[in-house]
């Protein structure tokens, strides 16, 4: 056979191949542009940017739900037993919050509520509440 017939040949088929490819991306491509053009593709488009919309301003206020919590139970007062006395730290994702310190006696049980802004609180913290605070900010 002669260099030029397999020259030939090779090129032929090579066209015919391109050729096929060709036609078929065509094709795609035409079926794409007439999707495109359904109004229930440009339905769900508009539907799909109306979630992702919902989704940013949900994780924005997502952010003033408490997320971060510290609990600290201890024995402030020697003369009563256990540990019923605590501080509770409860932040939101910007670390802005409250204490809830509860103070357990035989006679008495008192509630105290410090605010915090920014992980620091606003008021001096007692050793109990500075640990519940490191927690809950970690």
């Amino acid at each position: 056979m002669n260099i030029s017939l397999t020259l030939v040949i090779i090129a032929i088929v090579w066209l015919v191949i391109l050729t096929s490819f060709a036609v078929w991306t065509f094709l795609i491509f035409k079926d794409l542009i007439k999707i495109s053009k359904n109004k229930e593709f440009s339905d769900n488009t508009k539907e799909i940017k109306n979630i992702w919309t919902d989704l940013k301003q949900f994780k924005e206020n997502s952010k003033l739900n408490i997320s971060r919590v510290g609990l600290a139970k201890y024995n402030p007062f020697k003369e009563t037993g256990g540990n019923n006395s605590f501080s509770l730290v409860l932040l939101d994702a910007n670390k802005n919050g409250i204490i809830i310190t509860s103070l357990h006696t035989r006679e008495r049980t008192r509630l105290y509520l410090k605010e915090v802004k920014l992980g620091k609180a606003l008021i001096e913290l007692s050793e109990d509440e500075a640990k519940a605070l490191k927690e809950a900010v970690k």
